[in-house]
């Protein structure tokens, strides 16, 4: 009876230390994964430099011009706040800070304006957009993985490399020497105002390509995916699906 008296006793004791233990692990665990050396305030991304391509991974729209190195984020503080922005190797990396192991996801993203000397590349993972004024030099890389656009108002560049595996679009308008652009996803790649010395196009889905081009171009297809060359372009096609090649003036 003594035992039974006090076993009642010992479990309301017990399960009364479960809710603050609960309290101090999830306090503990608040952000688990951020780097806490990462740049949180706004003059600290104002001074990042030394990066020549820029990844985004979260909804943010991203407005990039050429110039001296400056990263501006404006958008509700909350929006800000969540904010993860950094330079790793030679990217700017800009995302979200985690909690609980989850990134943020319930926001419509905030603007950051990036200006910098020159540009390489830019991958796009996220369902934000990325507007660039200009590239230029010897190669420049698009890599579009979400659902999200990549726009390139005006080119001049020796090589252009373009990959889409989601269902964004990427446009380019300008010149480039050579082209060879990758398409898996459902996303385009609008060119109309692109025009390529020579080029290299694989489909293999739904996703449409289109530019202009006066020298040899290898067309692939696998799908129902179309290509469109306008100009003098001698194209080589290789088709399986119900994707069509059209090399016209």
């Amino acid at each position: 009876m003594r035992y039974a008296a006090l076993f009642p006793a010992v479990t309301i004791a017990a399960l009364a230390m479960v809710p603050a233990a609960c309290s101090r692990e999830n306090a503990s665990d608040r952000e688990p994964g951020r780097d806490a050396t990462a740049p949180t305030d706004p003059a600290a991304w104002a001074a990042l430099s030394g990066f020549t391509g820029i990844e985004v991974t979260g909804p943010d729209n991203v407005i990039v011009t050429r110039g001296d190195f400056s990263v501006k984020a404006e958008g509700d503080a909350k929006i800000l706040d969540r904010l993860d922005i950094r330079v790793k190797g030679d990217t700017l990396e800009i995302g979200r800070r985690k909690r609980f192991g989850i990134a943020w996801s319930d926001d419509r993203g905030a603007t950051v304006r990036v200006s910098l000397p020159a540009i390489r590349n830019v991958e796009a993972t996220g369902s934000g957009n990325v507007d660039v004024d200009r590239v230029d030099g010897d190669a420049f890389a698009a890599d579009l993985t979400g659902s999200g656009n990549i726009k390139v108002a005006a080119a001049n560049l020796r090589s252009l490399k373009a990959e889409i595996t989601g269902s964004g679009n990427l446009d380019m308008a300008g010149a480039t020497e050579n082209v060879a652009l990758s398409i898996t996803g459902s996303g385009d790649f609008s060119g109309n105002a692109l025009k390529a010395g020579r080029g290299k196009v694989s489909i293999q889905g739904s996703g449409n390509a289109g530019f202009a081009s006066d020298g040899p171009v290898d067309i692939n297809i696998m799908g129902s995916g179309d290509v469109t060359v306008k100009g003098k372009a001698q194209c080589k096609q290789s088709i399986m699906g119900s994707g069509e090649a059209r090399c016209a003036p």
